[in-house]
């Protein structure tokens, strides 16, 4: 991974959809494991070695940073609205999860009654939403980057958590433990920013193929994790293939897109880039101003962010938003403080 995408993973704690699990199994299941011990670059070194692995599994995301629910009031068209966003770090999601592959899997988000799903199947990508009727076809080239949908993965969750790693960073094999039936270690990070809220992330690796089953992400001053992911239930068997093929109803609407890397024809010069303010677990994406539609909702905004000086935040125990002013936005796993400094660069 190269240095820039290192330089996002603050942000990426954000969590995108989450939900807490519980699980009723017998007691004798539930008893931590006793497995060899394994150091810290031991540890790493399975995980990376896991990125091939295929497996299918029912993923529970949660959480708990001190904002009401807000997944009521529903997306917009697009999915990039401020509810949208709000619901990214307040909302409860279960999702199933089928990797076949580098370029086969398929996310499929389990809402009220309805369903989101992310495919892709080589070059092609489906996105779609049965509540809304509406489908995205893209057609990607075979190393583009996976479709994201608003839900993440364990895996994708400590992919992103594990490129934060920097010097300060202290990084200890805590525990053992079962996640989904199966035995894991329990790797610790804490990061040595002083400004970052994020306390420690704990990730459960499977002992035998290295996948992350689980992530959770503790803010500072807090006991119980602000952000946990994990898997209910997984195999590791190979998800058969007409998972990956995708037909939409005929009453769905349905727009042709061509990717080329990782961003649409025409983005380049039609939608600046996010800019980074800073390094490490502290740092602050700064996204241009329009790229994040907010005016319609903006009562709710003005409910739950606060007035200071430069435009309106909205703080958690994990993450803080900044509605700057001049119209832009500014995610981090920081303060108020670090946020309006980010701002005034």
């Amino acid at each position: 991974m190269n240095r820039n995408s290192k330089r996002w993973i603050p942000a990426a704690v954000v969590p995108v959809v989450i939900v807490t699990a519980a699980i009723a199994v017998p007691a004798a299941a539930n008893a931590d494991p006793t497995l060899p011990e394994k150091s810290p670059q031991q540890l790493l070194e399975l995980v990376a070695d896991s990125a091939g692995t295929a497996y299918s599994g029912t993923v529970e995301q949660s959480s708990d940073m001190g904002l009401p629910d807000v997944s009521a009031l529903g997306q917009t068209p697009g999915g990039d609205s401020a509810a949208s966003a709000l619901e990214l770090i307040t909302g409860s999601h279960t999702a199933n999860v089928f990797v076949g592959g580098p370029t086969t899997q398929r996310v499929q988000v389990l809402d009220r009654f309805a369903e989101r799903d992310a495919i892709r199947n080589g070059d092609s990508v489906w996105l779609y939403d049965s509540k809304k009727k509406e489908a995205v076809h893209l057609t990607a080239p075979a190393d583009a980057a996976a479709a994201k949908t608003t839900t993440v993965t364990p895996a994708e969750a400590a992919q992103r958590l594990l490129a934060a790693i920097e010097p300060s960073t202290e990084i200890e094999v805590v525990d053992t433990a079962r996640v989904a039936g199966r035995a894991a270690y329990e790797l610790r990070l804490t990061p040595g920013d002083a400004d970052t809220l994020v306390d420690s992330v704990v990730l459960s690796v499977d002992a035998e193929t290295g996948l992350p089953l689980g992530a959770s992400v503790t803010a500072k001053g807090q006991s119980e994790p602000a952000f946990d992911v994990r898997f209910s239930k997984i195999s590791f068997d190979a998800p058969d293939a007409s998972l990956f093929e995708f037909a939409p109803p005929s009453d769905v609407t349905v727009t042709e897109k061509t990717v080329t890397g990782d961003v649409p024809d025409a983005a380049p010069a039609a939608h600046p880039e996010p800019t980074v303010v800073g390094d490490g677990w502290d740092a602050v994406v700064v996204i241009p101003a329009g790229e994040v539609p907010v005016g319609a909702r903006a009562p709710m905004l003005d409910r739950l962010t606060t007035k200071v000086d430069g435009g309106r935040v909205l703080s958690t125990s994990l993450v803080s938003v900044m509605l700057a002013d001049d119209g832009r936005v500014l995610v981090g796993a920081v303060g108020t403080e670090t946020l309006q400094a980010a701002a005034a660069q």
